[in-house]
């Protein structure tokens, strides 16, 4: 005879608030983005970044730069200091040991 299961044994799981992961959520899929993971590596790297400055580092056209840079913003990844009509952006402190935990992440994978 074999010692095959052949029933699940039902544990007592405790509930899990799905509501509760909302935040949790919205930031992961913000982060689900090459451009915006090669924009927090820009500011990883140079901390503040006037909005400008991105495009030529990227190569991608400004009003897709100010797009990814408004949902992080909006979600609360970055914050934003306005010099003149200047945007300066940084990686909200909350979040930078997530981000250099993502982009370490990368470096140890040899992903280029």
């Amino acid at each position: 005879m074999s010692n095959e299961v052949k029933y699940c044994e039902i544990r007592k799981i405790e509930n899990v608030d799905v509501e509760g992961y909302e935040e949790i959520s919205r930031v992961l899929n913000v982060l689900g983005n090459k451009a915006r993971i090669a924009v927090l590596t820009v500011m990883i790297k140079y901390k503040e970044v006037c909005a400008c400055e991105l495009q030529p580092a990227l190569g991608i056209p400004q009003p897709t730069i100010t797009t990814h840079l408004r949902k992080m913003y909006d979600v609360g990844i970055l914050k934003r200091k306005d010099v003149w009509k200047f945007s300066y952006y940084y990686v909200n402190p909350e979040y930078e040991g997530l981000i250099n935990d993502i982009l370490r992440n990368k470096a140890e994978t040899g992903e280029s």
